[in-house]
């Protein structure tokens, strides 16, 4: 391994082996260094595994999912579009998928595919990968060259010059996958700014304990609101998870987005259990079961209707009797037992810490960086490209999306 490289790309993750892959492209020396024993550590657990590449939409469709900094994406995404990043890994024998949402995924249903044809083409463009090594410090010197120390897990020290420099470092979400935040430190020490720093993507809390009687229950094709001071903020429909602290799954990591800047006071979930009934139908569908289970309690008469998990918690909100036989469930009562079907109401306490989130909000200021070239405004030579920029977008692929495209115009914009 030689000691001066054209280009030191960062971090081995998506953005950073795309940009090295591109670097290496064009003909470019370069050098990947990576604190992990793998590369592409957090491409592994996307997508619960199985890795949602990117969205099957156009640019436009894209930005009105991006959260934070959205104008500032254009020409990374109309350089390395969905459309070519589909195009891209079905060429180097990772075919794609797309699902629900326009959602694509590797047909193997694979992380570890994505990963290991990224790493191949980092191999076949002959990118030299340092691993297990830790960047300590990042200096320029007079010679306008960067300067790269890093230490390996022993305590040894070396150092490796470039002309270019890649931080592609991810950002504080997922620090067992290296993105620890210490390429803020490194940017820093080259004069930029970090801005704050939040876990977007999360579980969301809430102030119910009975959440915990349903841990583990996942729900499909139910509609999820968010309230702020009784104002809808999200609507959506799809999966919900319950957990041991609240609720999780797509609907709410989107949901929580909305309410990431707010204090979440007075803030609440509400859950209609039955998205597809309106309330007449409800009604007589309940009616129904009623008249089919008239001889049962009625705790014991909802089986048809909802989860096994979930019935000891409906029966005690509604505040019917579960030993009234269901015969002698009044009017009023199944109507207001419509009403918590469809009307499922939690109070949402905040949401989780950063480690447990999927993306940071927050990063490299946007107007610290040429948006066409994820070039440094501040020192010439020095791009960003992934996480570590203040853009954040919702769940979807759109922000492997970013990764890969900020990564590609990283590295199609290296220059000596």
């Amino acid at each position: 391994m030689r000691n001066n490289y054209d280009v030191i790309v960062i971090g081995a993750g998506a953005a950073g082996m795309m940009a090295a892959i591109t670097a290496a492209n064009r003909k470019y020396s370069v050098l990947v260094i990576e604190q992990k024993k793998q590369e592409g550590s957090k491409i592994l657990v996307t997508g619960k595994g199985r890795c949602n590449i990117t969205n099957d939409s156009d640019v436009l469709d894209i930005l009105n999912n991006v959260m934070t900094n959205p104008t500032f994406l254009y020409s990374a995404l109309y350089a390395f579009p969905p459309s070519r990043i589909i195009e891209y890994f079905n060429s180097i024998g990772v075919k794609t998928v797309t699902e629900r949402g326009r959602r694509v995924f590797p047909e193997s249903s694979n992380a570890i595919d994505v990963r290991n044809a990224l790493v191949y083409q980092m191999q076949k463009a002959k990118v030299d990968v340092l691993k297990l090594n830790k960047v300590t410090e990042v200096v320029k010197g007079n010679d306008e060259i960067y300067y790269v120390t890093v230490k390996d897990a022993n305590g040894v020290t070396d150092s490796f010059g470039c002309v270019n420099l890649v931080f592609a470092t991810g950002g504080m979400t997922y620090q067992s996958t290296g993105s620890d935040g210490s390429g803020y430190v490194l940017a820093k020490n080259l004069g930029h700014s970090v801005t704050e720093l939040k876990g977007a993507l999360t579980g969301l809390l809430t102030k119910e304990r009975w959440v915990n009687e349903t841990m583990g229950l996942t729900l499909k094709n139910v509609s999820l609101t968010v309230l702020k001071d009784d104002k809808a903020i999200y609507k959506e429909q799809g999966e919900l998870l319950f957990t041991h602290f609240g609720i999780s799954g797509p609907i709410v990591l989107t949901a929580s987005r909305y309410l990431l800047d707010t204090d979440y006071k007075n803030a609440k979930a509400v859950i209609d259990l039955k998205p597809a009934l309106d309330e007449q139908t409800l009604y007589k569908r309940i009616t129904l079961d009623m008249e089919k289970n008239a001889s049962k309690k009625y705790a014991n008469s909802l089986d048809a209707l909802l989860p096994k998990s979930l019935i000891p918690v409906i029966v005690k909100l509604s505040g019917i009797s579960p030993d009234k036989m269901s015969n002698q469930i009044s009017k009023d009562e199944k109507k207001s037992l419509v009403r918590l079907l469809k009307n499922l109401t939690l109070t949402i306490r905040s949401g989780m810490e950063m480690d447990d989130a999927i993306v940071t909000k927050g990063g490299i200021p946007v107007n610290e960086i040429n948006p066409s070239t994820m070039e440094s405004r501040i020192s010439q030579h020095l791009f960003f490209a992934g996480e570590i920029i203040d853009c954040d977008a919702l769940t979807g692929g759109y922000n492997l999306t970013i990764a890969f495209s900020t990564g590609f115009l990283a590295g199609d914009s290296v220059y000596l």
